[in-house]
């Protein structure tokens, strides 16, 4: 009897501090989910919620060219950056995890855009890159006697968005990587060299595989950030020029903000919700093929 009152005890012991985890995540998560979908599934006028409309808004923006030209610059914009930033947080990681020269100072200042607001990120790139007076164009236009402007056409401005985002996120990558590097036992490179295996292929036979489950962490976390990212891309163009580098996040924002068409911001932000969880379920689909 006294051990079914001790389990029993502990089980309460247990959802008394799993409770307060589990009100935060209702009220932040699954409650604004659901108000989501149903203000998705209605028209609105303002913040007044009126007629049931059902799927219509999703039909709008899956029919229309408007809305598959953002659904494709948000797969562009996540992929192109994560093929940039997990190969560059890898190598830099592993620069920054051997003994080197001020091996400290670099990495505090390999962190240093990550610390940095998203709004300052792209104030200081639209500075840097501005037509008129931005340092880069200057120095650019001395060397190749051209004026480049970054932001007026579709393809340079979808490059300037994509640089500056990997700039701004890629020591996430670095300093998830950096960790997963010193956990590896330095026996087995040790056994490596015993063996006469060089170091490329001990990168290859015995940090990447040990690393790997930290990389693609890290890389449904970064992709489920940059499908939400509004700030960075809304600053530098405001999803221009002619809607080129307007993703479905900035989208939602500017239906939701500028225009106060929630409903259509709605459809948007559970769009996104539905493709951040298509890149959870391949994530973990990997992550279970690896273990097997």
């Amino acid at each position: 009897m006294a051990t079914i009152q001790d389990s029993r005890a502990s089980r309460l012991l247990v959802w008394a501090f799993l409770s307060p985890t589990f009100v935060l995540i209702l009220f932040v998560t699954a409650i604004p989910i659901g108000i989501a979908i149903f203000t998705s599934l209605h028209a609105t006028d303002y913040a007044q919620i009126e007629e049931f409309v059902g799927l219509a808004h999703y039909r709008d923006i899956l029919l229309s060219p408007d809305g598959w030209l953002r659904i494709g610059n948000s797969i562009r914009y996540v992929v192109l950056s994560l093929l940039l930033v997990i190969p560059l947080g890898i190598i830099s990681a592993t620069l920054l995890n051997r003994s080197i020269l001020m091996r400290a100072a670099l990495r505090t200042a390999a962190i240093i855009p990550w610390i940095l607001s998203q709004t300052v990120a792209a104030l200081l790139w639209r500075w840097m890159l501005n037509a008129n007076f931005g340092p880069v164009v200057f120095v650019l236009s001395e060397l190749t006697g051209r004026r480049i402007d970054f932001f007026n056409t579709e393809v340079m401005a979808r490059f300037t968005v994509t640089l500056a985002n990997v700039w701004y996120s890629f020591p996430v990558a670095l300093l998830l990587t950096l960790a997963a590097l010193q956990t590896i036992p330095q026996e087995l490179y040790e056994a490596g060299r015993v063996d006469g295996a060089s170091d490329t292929r001990m990168f290859g036979m015995i940090t990447i595989p040990l690393i790997m489950p930290t990389v693609l962490t890290t890389t449904v976390l970064l992709s489920m950030e940059y499908f939400n990212m509004v700030t960075l891309i809304y600053v530098m163009t405001s999803g221009g020029p002619f809607n080129a580098t307007e993703t479905m996040s900035v989208a939602a924002f500017k239906q939701g903000i500028d225009y106060w068409n929630i409903d259509r911001g709605s459809a948007y932000s559970v769009l996104i919700f539905l493709l951040n969880i298509l890149f959870s379920l391949v994530y973990v689909r990997v992550l279970k093929r690896r273990d097997r």
